[in-house]
């Protein structure tokens, strides 16, 4: 993705000074005659081989794609390459000593070093620090420029600091430069990996799959470590404070990205100084953890070699402080703030009911904004909406939302016996329906626990399994914030079981319950033609039912009809008798 971005720049570079070589009587067509004849580059790699590498990637290991993404930048580096590989974590569980040479810094011998790479198996931890000491003694060790490439799917396991590793050498005139690939580790701080890229005058590259971590190798590989380069320097503050935010470069000629490059709010990255070719460069700048602040853009930013180019980015803010109480504790909240013309949510969140969460704090840019804050608890969810809150850069704005709220409790029984119940709650004024649940049969529900806005409510509680759903109704029940108002509905039914047969064979029957009084259809079943549905079980209310049992597949449509009498707490039984 980001190779083209180095690839033609730093050729043009590298012939630029190949040409200056004819002040000393050499000519460039002379020097490039022959690749072989060049000075070779020298590479070392720091390879990760710790236990995390075990890890998969779209079900395949890491340290599998590693492995082959190695081996094919391996095999297409040129024969006159020199290069030295560094693995940790592949020998012994546990131990930070786990660091191994596996091949010192010399002429590039392909088949061994594929074959040091397909032997490695990853055990043990993540030294890091201990493993670039170790690159960085074979830099000493050599009259030329030599790049390091540590790859690693995490950080430093071991205790030591890898950035002030690669900084002391750097103070210490060792010659080097240092590319960091991230491999799999978006989820982590990674502040201490680019902090070494960063130190070590090179760039981190994230890379979360093969064909990223290919890329980023080959960027790293045809970055010559001898070569001056420009840089760019991008200081993120707020508030006079360093900032954590996200960097995106854009080449302007090819529109190729680089991504991966962060400041965080460490003196140790911010500025984050980024080397890169000659070229003409958009950069957009996202900050982290500030909601509502919209990214900068600075387009048009020209790299030359050997210059340093700096760029600084101030996030002014202000802050919304929003606490939400009801009844004079702390109270979850859902807070929403917008932009007034559009109506567009700039930032959003929730106050919970901890004094680490509640007031809610959002760092905005200063401007005008409309914002809502509603209560999560109390029925209906009821809202404060606040127009026109101005945020003042280096300010606090102060609200407090203060929601009150009553406590109904509804409840049904069966005698001692709690029972299954649905209960709906209306505004007694406008019979809008402001609430609705079940008790199920369980003291942990039984009563159903409703928080209402103080007011006037009419109460509904209806049983679920009695048949015809008789309910309870409570009229003008005024709600006082503070205050608890139970109501427990209390329900009575008897059993109605009622059969079909034939002789001793059961039969499938239908049957209909009407109320003998009014006539009206209470229920309706049937047996079908096994012991567990047959006779046909009935909740009812007390009272006077015509029954009437009609087989479902006998010719002639008989039927029968009972006057059947359910009384509380009791089972009454009833098989009709049909002819053979």
């Amino acid at each position: 993705m980001i190779k083209k971005i180095f690839r033609n720049k730093y050729y043009i570079a590298l012939l630029l000074s190949i040409c200056s070589f004819a002040l000393n009587g050499l000519t460039a067509a002379s020097f490039a005659q022959s690749p072989e004849s060049a000075s070779s580059a020298k590479m070392i790699l720091i390879l990760d081989a710790s236990g995390s590498m075990w890890g998969q990637i779209d079900g395949q290991n890491k340290i599998t794609i590693a492995k082959e993404v190695l081996k094919d930048l391996i095999a297409d580096l040129p024969d006159n390459e020199e290069v030295g590989l560094i693995a940790y974590g592949h020998r012994q569980k546990g131990e930070c000593k786990d660091i191994e040479t596996i091949v010192d810094l010399g002429s590039i011998d392909k088949p061994a070093l594929l074959g040091q790479i397909d032997a490695l198996n990853p055990k043990g931890k993540t030294p890091i620090t201990g493993s670039v000491l170790m690159a960085i003694d074979q830099v000493r060790a050599s009259e030329d420029a030599v790049t390091v490439i540590l790859v690693s799917d995490g950080i430093e396991t071991c205790g030591g600091d890898p950035c002030k590793a690669v900084r002391d050498a750097k103070e210490a005139g060792v010659n080097f430069i240092m590319h960091v690939v991230g491999f799999d580790v978006a989820k982590e701080d990674v502040s201490q990996l680019e902090c070494a890229a960063q130190a070590g005058g090179g760039l981190y590259f994230s890379a979360d799959n093969a064909s990223e971590l290919s890329n980023a190798l080959t960027s790293a590989v045809e970055m010559p470590a001898d070569l001056p380069t420009g840089k760019l320097s991008v200081k993120v503050t707020a508030e006079g404070k360093l900032k954590d935010s996200i960097l995106i470069l854009t080449n302007a000629e090819t529109g190729e990205e680089l991504k991966g490059q962060r400041t965080y709010a460490s003196s140790k990255t911010n500025p984050r100084i980024l080397p890169l070719p000659d070229g003409i460069y958009d950069l957009e700048v996202r900050p982290m953890n500030m909601q509502g602040i919209k990214s900068r853009e600075i387009k048009g930013i020209e790299i030359k070699e050997g210059t340093v180019v700096e760029k600084e980015v101030d996030f002014g803010f202000g802050e919304l402080s929003i606490k939400a109480v009801r009844n004079g504790k702390l109270t979850d909240a859902s807070v929403v703030i917008y932009e007034p013309d559009t109506e567009t949510t700039i930032a959003q969140g929730r106050t919970y009911t901890s004094s680490k969460s509640n007031p809610k704090i959002f760092q905005l840019a200063p401007g005008v904004y409309d914002v809502e804050v509603k209560a999560i608890h109390i029925e209906g969810k009821p809202s404060e909406k606040f127009s026109s809150v101005e945020i003042l850069s280096g300010e606090t704005f102060e609200q407090l939302v203060d929601f009150s709220s009553g406590t109904l409790k509804a409840g049904a029984l069966q005698g001692e016996k709690y029972i299954d119940a649905a209960v709906y709650i209306k505004d007694s004024k406008t019979g809008e329906r402001v609430a609705q649940g079940r008790t199920y049969t369980s003291s942990k529900s039984n009563p159903e626990v409703f928080e209402l806005t103080p007011g006037v409510y009419d109460v509904e509680i209806q049983a679920i399994k009695i048949q015809g759903k008789p309910s309870e109704k409570y009229e003008a029940i005024e709600i006082k914030a503070s205050e608890t108002v139970e109501k427990t509905a209390q329900f009575s039914s008897g059993v109605l079981k009622a059969g079909a047969r034939q002789g001793e064979k059961l039969i499938d029957a239908a049957v209909y319950i009407n109320d003998s009084k009014t006539g009206e259809r209470i229920a309706q079943g049937r047996t079908y033609t096994k012991p567990k549905t047959n006779p046909k079980e009935f909740i009812l209310v007390p009272g006077l039912y015509k029954v009437t049992i009609k087989p479902v597949k006998m010719e002639g449509s008989p039927s029968k009809e009972l006057d059947v009498e359910v009384k509380a707490g009791q089972t009454v039984e009833h098989m009709a008798d049909f002819p053979q």
